[in-house]
């Protein structure tokens, strides 16, 4: 697969579903895990875009990263519509108005790159790194979500081949199997991958611009 869409395919449903149960619970843990990563990304980008300087302190990562986290759960997540755009698009601009409020009250802008993001809903476009990031973190659910769905040994199997550029012969080998059922195991999780990608929740977040 050349391109992958940008959001789990459960994930967004169960971070709704309220319950405070463990299976609640761990599906926040989830998102923090997945989006961790790129949530830092766009934060050095957009700092960088402002201020011009390429040396972003990590605590400031750091404290952009909680926060957005931390509002996202307790109030933001309610006002996201999917239905209006990407979540990766939304995730963005909520970093930017914070990455804006940030540097205004530490006194990092000058008055002439005040004025140029004077409109704090102003997102700049994403950058290649930023999109690189998000596509891993899609790769990552895509993985976990396939986990779910196919046998053990079949996820082992598609992992090693095609996530571990291990030769089919050497899982073949390791698991004391022919190399036609590493083939089979291999064809039945791409099949299943296909499907789980081509689910609304997958299919409109890769679509929409």
């Amino acid at each position: 697969m050349s391109a992958l869409p940008t959001t789990p395919v459960s994930l967004l449903t169960q971070l709704r579903e309220n319950a405070g149960n463990a299976a609640w619970q761990n599906s926040w843990r989830r998102f923090l895990e997945l989006y961790h990563e790129p949530i830092g990304v766009v934060a050095r980008a957009i700092f960088a875009k402002h201020t011009g300087k390429t040396a972003v302190p990590e605590s400031f990562v750091e404290d952009i990263t909680a926060g957005v986290v931390a509002d996202f759960f307790k109030k933001d997540f309610a006002e996201y519509d999917r239905a209006k755009g990407r979540l990766r698009t939304y995730l963005r601009f909520l970093i930017n108005a914070r990455v804006v409020d940030f540097l205004r009250k530490e006194n990092f802008l000058s008055d002439k790159n005040t004025d140029e993001i004077n409109d704090r809903l102003f997102t700049p476009p994403e950058t290649p790194a930023e999109a690189a990031a998000f596509e891993g973190t899609l790769a990552a659910a895509l993985a976990e979500d396939l986990r779910g769905q196919i046998p053990h040994r079949q996820f082992e199997i598609f992992e090693m081949v095609k996530l571990k550029n291990i030769s089919p012969e050497q899982v073949a080998a390791e698991f004391g199997v022919t190399r036609s059922v590493v083939d089979n195991d291999v064809y039945k999780a791409m099949t299943k991958l296909r499907e789980i990608a081509q689910r609304p929740e997958y299919r409109d977040e890769y679509y929409a611009k």
